[in-house]
């Protein structure tokens, strides 16, 4: 899948723009605060329905705007068209369309246009909360199972209402025999939120390894550690025998959850643990260290992507030349020429020069427009 024209109308700071892009590689370059991340941001919105920067559209408009626009004009591997649209506007509110039909439910929008990010930005994956690192993999695998992504749905909305039920108990409102429809819901999709976690860091602990070393041109041991409260470390996960874990779990943390007002076991608790030599990456590596981790890790989700779905995702490179070395910044530009359509914003253009990148195109960004 490729974006092959993106229009925007009143997006930040850029008023209106049309853009044909490259099938293969596209760089962005100019100033800091021109717009060039803006590019990235609508076509991640195009696909993800969220932007990666703020939690609010109102963000995104233009200033004393009444309106948002992005359009995008994509083209799979078969030749077909397809057609995004984005529009937002504090009256209206948020308004996605798919070939020029309205969708209902933005999650039907997610995994028709795969895409990875990879922005300094996500160090946070190593360096922060667990939050982060559930949010990584979640975007990951509701992008490859539509299963996964509708699991992940009912699971909080039946975590919502099992944590109120607490709250109903604890004031005598309710009765702790009322808890077990719920909990029945809650093992039967948070086991297979889980069994889908606990299989994608097997792929990463045979795949992130060796990208880790060709990066850094070391022999390091990298791995992952799956921690999950609903099954015991080191145990091989199944899929019955982790629902009946889980409930078997929350029966036995009913009386301290009830004290707590809220449930304390289930993939909502998950985590992942990046190790290196057998030492947590986060605590003992160094910033070089976390960030060779973070490329690798993205190379490893794209190829993850590709398995799973037989789609080439977008790849979208925000602002990471400028912190890293030559010798990374060549096996970066060694790896997008074998994958699919990738973007790059930079505020060095002149880095490219030797890179012995062919199929390219350059964009330059200035005060939210476009010269080319």
């Amino acid at each position: 899948m490729q974006i092959a024209e993106l229009s925007l109308t009143n997006f930040r700071n850029i008023h209106k723009t049309k853009i044909k892009f490259n099938n293969k590689i596209n760089i962005i370059y100019g100033k800091n605060g021109q717009g060039k991340t803006s590019i990235l941001e609508a076509v991640y919105l195009l696909a993800i329905t969220k932007s990666f920067r703020s939690s609010s559209e109102k963000v995104l408009l233009g200033h004393h705007k009444e309106f948002f626009d992005i359009n995008g004009y994509f083209e799979t591997r078969s030749g077909q068209d397809v057609n995004i649209r984005f529009y937002f506007s504090p009256s209206e509110g948020k308004n996605i369309f798919y070939n020029g039909n309205r969708l209902t439910k933005y999650s039907e929008l997610i995994g028709r246009i795969p895409v990875v990010l990879l922005s300094l930005e996500n160090l946070e994956l190593t360096y922060g909360v667990p939050a982060n690192r559930r949010r990584f993999m979640d975007l990951l695998l509701a992008q490859v199972s539509p299963v996964y992504l509708q699991s992940l749905q009912a699971y909080k909305k039946i975590l919502q209402h099992r944590n109120s039920l607490l709250s109903l108990i604890l004031d005598k409102k309710e009765k702790a025999d009322d808890l077990f429809p719920w909990d029945e819901q809650l093992a039967e999709y948070g086991s297979k939120i889980t069994q889908r976690r606990y299989e994608f860091v097997n792929y990463l602990n045979r795949k992130l390894n060796a990208y880790y070393r060709e990066i850094s041109q070391g022999n390091e041991e990298i791995s992952v550690k799956f921690k999950t409260n609903i099954a015991e470390e080191n145990t091989q996960i199944l899929g019955d025998g982790l629902k009946e874990n889980y409930l078997a779990l929350l029966k036995k943390n009913q009386e301290s959850d009830i004290q707590r007002k809220t449930t304390s076991a289930g993939p909502h608790r998950d985590d992942l643990l990046f190790l290196k030599n057998g030492y947590i990456i986060k605590t003992y590596g160094s910033q070089g260290e976390n960030k060779t981790l973070l490329i690798a890790l993205k190379f490893a989700e794209s190829d993850y992507i590709k398995l799973k779905t037989a789609k080439e995702p977008i790849l979208l490179m925000d602002d990471v030349f400028g912190e890293l070395d030559n010798d990374r910044i060549r096996y970066l530009m060694n790896y997008v020429t074998h994958v699919g359509q990738t973007f790059i914003t930079t505020t060095l253009k002149d880095k490219f020069k030797q890179t012995g990148l062919s199929d390219r195109q350059y964009f330059q960004m200035e005060e939210g427009k476009i010269l080319q």
